[in-house]
């Protein structure tokens, strides 16, 4: 159905009464492409020229808007194309929807935006690794002006989730989080 020679990010299936629509997302692109309900789809349309990092994809189950993080903003895709961005400026490395708010784990880019390699190498090394390995969860409310949540975990998030209506994320190390002081205000 789609071949590309930059590496795919995300796929999401959005669809309607009439038609699916799967979006592809690469390094560099966002594509659509037409599923007929017989197996025959229509070509590959660009929608984008910027594509997004693993990850940084989702589907508003709310929407059904296909929902992409970029160190911008955030953009959402429908059907009939792109809607509004949405700034929030910050590197993020994941993406999730939760009820009708939005959940970002962005990567640490080190103090004042320096280079972390290069701090490790002048303070010591190993004693800092935890201050630079750290990241933030960040809950926001959908138009992104108010943010609801938001903590300093010790390493970077592998993965966010949502069991019995509670979110949960997984950091790289196979630490389960769970931001009770959210859960107790959206409750």
């Amino acid at each position: 159905m789609f071949e590309s020679e930059e590496p795919v990010t995300g796929v999401q299936l959005a669809t309607d009464e009439k038609l699916t629509t799967l979006f592809v997302s690469t390094t560099s692109r966002i594509i659509k492409l037409g599923l007929s309900r017989r197996g025959q789809g229509l070509p590959p349309k660009t929608v984008e020229d910027s594509g997004c990092a693993v990850g940084c994809m989702t589907l508003d189950p709310n929407t059904g808007d296909v929902v992409v993080a970029r160190e911008d903003a955030i953009y959402t895709y429908s059907l009939d194309g792109r809607g509004p961005p949405k700034a929030y400026e910050s590197p993020k490395s994941m993406i999730s929807i939760y009820q009708n708010y939005i959940a970002l784990a962005c990567p640490s880019s080190g103090p004042n935006g320096r280079d972390p390699e290069a701090m490790r190498r002048r303070f010591g090394g190993g004693a800092t690794e935890a201050l630079f390995n750290a990241s933030s969860f960040v809950i926001l409310e959908p138009d992104l002006r108010v943010i609801s949540h938001t903590e300093t975990l010790i390493s970077p998030v592998r993965f966010i989730f949502e069991v019995w209506g509670d979110l949960f994320t997984v950091s790289v190390e196979g630490k389960v989080s769970w931001p009770s002081q959210f859960h107790e205000c959206v409750s």
